[in-house]
């Protein structure tokens, strides 16, 4: 079907926007679900409590609570994945001024709605392709003034969603080789490997198996904290991303 008007093409992203919504809350309710069926660790005393964890994971119904939470959690993903991209096709077809696509990218799910191991795999392995789909912030600014607060909201939304890719990618920059001493402090980093820059030399260090630990720079902790949080927010990114953009499409429409 050809979508006819920017309003219709609009509300199409809309609806997308509610089903990601409700495949998040579906999330909360798989997690509250198995929390309830499992041992409760306030009414027990910690080694009666991971005694009785322990037999709980054994079970049957853990197993099939566990899969329904890492089914829901998977269509989740998807579901944010396939509305950041249709969000930024949109946006960049209507800054372009071109008409609305044919259609959107949306989650293909089997009939009957089965959820099969092996691509909750894929999912999981591939995050649901949600870093190939960050947008980079511009296109909003097409559409209107920079001082327009529904241009910044977009674009600020984008810059969120740059800082999570930051985020995934970069964790591994912050780790280097060290010898561990037993103190809090926790020993001292690898010599540098002579004739080498120090992101080279630690690069290499790790490469190299060299020191008898691998922990992140104590002098980038607060750094790997701020990515570890932006790594996992993006999928609460890409549903305020795509809300923004409906909204400055509403109003452009």
């Amino acid at each position: 079907m050809v979508w006819g008007s920017w309003p219709t093409a609009t509300e199409r992203l809309a609806h997308q926007l509610g089903q990601a919504q409700a495949a998040d809350r579906r999330v909360t309710e798989a997690k509250k679900a198995s929390a309830r069926q499992g041992p409760n660790s306030a009414d027990l005393e910690p080694a009666e409590y991971r005694r009785q964890q322990r037999a709980y994971v054994q079970t049957p119904e853990y197993q099939a609570a566990d899969r329904e939470l890492l089914a829901a959690v998977v269509l989740s993903k998807a579901h944010d994945a396939a509305l950041l991209r249709s969000a930024r096709k949109l946006l960049a077809r209507r800054a372009d001024g071109r008409r609305p696509p044919r259609r959107l990218p949306q989650l293909r799910i089997l009939p009957g709605g089965h959820v099969p191991q092996w691509w909750m795999n894929t999912l999981n392995t591939t995050y649901a392709g949600i870093w190939r789909a960050i947008p980079t912030p511009g296109p909003e600014l097409r559409l209107g003034s920079p001082d327009d607060p529904l241009i910044q909201e977009v674009a600020a939304q984008a810059r969120l969603l740059q800082a999570s890719r930051v985020g995934y990618r970069g964790r591994a920059g912050l780790y280097e080789a060290y010898h561990p001493d037993g103190t809090v402090e926790g020993g001292e980093p690898v010599d540098p490997v002579r004739g080498l820059g120090p992101e080279m030399s630690r690069h290499a260090n790790l490469l190299l198996g060299r020191g008898t630990g691998i922990r992140i720079s104590p002098a980038r902790t607060e750094e790997a904290r701020q990515m570890h949080t932006d790594y996992f927010a993006v999928w609460d990114r890409s549903r305020a991303y795509a809300a923004a953009v409906i909204t400055l499409l509403h109003a452009r429409s």
